[in-house]
């Protein structure tokens, strides 16, 4: 593909957290893109997911962004689950890995608007009003028509991001099927103020046999109420604070009082899945690949890390490196079974709200207290809730000794690293925020040959040098006493890290070659699927 002959590298289709990650990380790897949405704008008010958890933070954080949500957003100190009076579990939340939160309550609407501010300042803005309403695949490019403030307009692009929800105009028009179910429950949410005896900080569950009803309080003093609401209100109409209520009144085991709402809505919940990532030239991300029930709150997250794993891959296929098919399948197969999971994790709790039979409420909240009591509920659900440490080790993207985040219990501890030619102390894992590959030198290797070898290769690999004494080489960084990985990296001398925090491979020798081979090989174009 002659890509001076394409106008536009990248088009991201849809301006939520998914199409703003994606954009943000483009442009980190110097990628051109457009972003367009077909809304008026997104209102600021609307906030259907109201929670953040370290996985996505981690990108965000690379992207120059997390300390501002951060700030913005209200840290959830407990999860407590109710089954009439009483309080049958509770999760405690409280920080994360080096005191972030393990789960930040923050509204769409406002990470959206630190988001956009960071792509601004990458020279990008939002296309709003601007429509998709037609594509034409080609082998080195999509041919696409837009409907936008100034009329229609054509244009080529040589990748196409759906990030356009569930609703996604990309997956319909290129042909994606999206299979899956509909609950049964109509589901309705309000938030606004509401005085009762919910605590700043906690989100509270209250399993009733007429459905669920939970209230999450948010920054600023509001409170989300979400219930399962099937036979309360129309079905087509918000519910009203009246209808909301009513449902506290009889749900919740303490006052409730519903004073103003902001907004509400009512909605049904899916759970349905892309039968493939990408078609051609067109892939999808976020909701228009995956939609589930919002237990849990995963979906926000989900769709931030699919554009981190996403953007950096296209920027390699888009600047000839690497192997494009290699590099496009290993986003599905890396990302799909991501989402199966959340899929199933989330219908799992959805199930557990709506068991309506007193045996199976009486099992169910016996299981509750048994794993609260016990503190499994925070060693065993929150780990997979965070999203932080995923597994991507049968990705055909990387090595044997491959596929787990470089910091954490798997991997390399987050110490302090002391720059040995001056400056402050840093975290190790701030070492890895770069948009390149890093390529980190252990302490015992010699830098010589690697840094050699990685000389060519400056605009895709950037060395760090680690060592426990002495001078070093090159740059190198001092680590503290003890200092030592672990898992499938025990031993290694040379460790791969991918611009999305996760290893690509590691050698125990010093030969970078086979370890860099994947970001040098060129593969053939990718071919549009018949």
């Amino acid at each position: 593909m002659d890509t001076e002959k394409i106008p536009l590298p990248v088009l991201v289709v849809g301006a939520g957290p998914t199409g703003l990650a994606l954009a943000t990380e483009l442009r980190r790897q110097g990628i051109t893109c457009r972003i367009i949405d077909r809304s008026l704008d997104r209102p600021a008010h609307q906030a259907r997911a109201v929670a953040l958890w370290p996985g996505a933070l981690d990108v965000l954080a690379r992207h120059g962004t997390a300390a501002d949500v951060i700030d913005a957003g209200l840290r959830m100190g407990a999860a407590r689950y109710w089954s009439g009076s009483r309080n049958v579990a509770t999760v405690r939340l409280g920080d994360w890995r080096n005191g972030g939160p393990t789960m930040l309550g923050i509204t769409q609407p406002a990470v959206e608007a630190i988001m956009t501010d960071k792509l601004r300042q990458h020279g990008v803005s939002v296309e709003w009003r601007t429509e998709l309403v037609g594509l034409t695949q080609h082998d080195d490019r999509v041919d696409v028509r837009l409907d936008g403030p100034g009329g229609p307009e054509e244009l080529s692009a040589a990748w196409v991001v759906g990030c356009d929800g569930s609703h996604s105009s990309v997956r319909e028009l290129s042909g994606i099927p999206f299979a899956g179910s509909t609950y049964t429950q109509s589901f309705i949410l309000g938030d606004g103020t509401v005085s009762g005896a919910v605590p700043r900080g906690e989100a509270h569950y209250h399993l009733h046999p007429d459905g669920v009803l939970v209230l999450v309080s948010l920054p600023g003093g509001e409170l989300r109420v979400f219930a399962d609401a099937s036979t309360v209100g129309s079905p087509d109409t918000a519910p009203t604070a009246g209808e909301l209520q009513r449902i506290a009144d009889e749900r919740a085991p303490y006052p409730v009082k519903i004073e103003d709402l902001r907004w509400s809505t009512r909605f049904l919940v899916h759970m349905r899945q892309a039968a493939a990532y990408r078609a051609g030239r067109c892939l999808l991300a976020g909701d228009a690949a995956h939609v589930h029930s919002p237990a849990g709150g995963q979906g926000l997250n989900t769709g931030i890390q699919d554009a981190a794993n996403l953007g950096w891959k296209l920027a390699l296929i888009l600047n000839g490196h690497g192997d494009a098919g290699r590099l496009l399948d290993s986003y599905q197969a890396e990302r799909s079974p991501v989402a199966a999971r959340v899929l199933r994790a989330a219908h799992q709790q959805t199930r557990l709200w709506t068991v309506r039979s007193p045996i199976t409420r009486f099992l169910r909240d016996a299981l509750l207290g048994g794993l609260g009591a016990s503190g499994a509920l925070e060693r065993r659900f929150i780990p997979n809730l965070t999203q932080d440490d995923l597994d991507y080790r049968k990705s055909p993207l990387v090595g044997p000794r491959g596929g787990r985040r470089a910091i954490g219990g798997r991997g390399l501890p987050d110490v302090d690293v002391t720059p040995l030619r001056g400056g402050v102390p840093v975290r190790l894992g701030s070492l890895l925020a770069d948009p390149r590959h890093t390529l980190l030198i252990m302490p015992g290797a010699d830098p010589v040959k690697p840094l050699a070898a990685l000389e060519p290769l400056a605009d895709r690999v950037v060395p760090r040098v680690l060592v426990a004494r002495g001078s070093g080489y090159g740059e190198p960084y001092r680590v503290p006493g003890g200092f030592a990985a672990q898992g499938p990296l025990r031993g290694a001398k040379l460790v791969l890290v991918r611009p999305d925090g996760y290893v690509a491979d590691a050698s125990t020798g010093e030969d970078v070659a086979p370890l860099v081979a994947p970001l040098t090989a060129r593969g053939e174009a990718p071919r549009v699927r018949a």
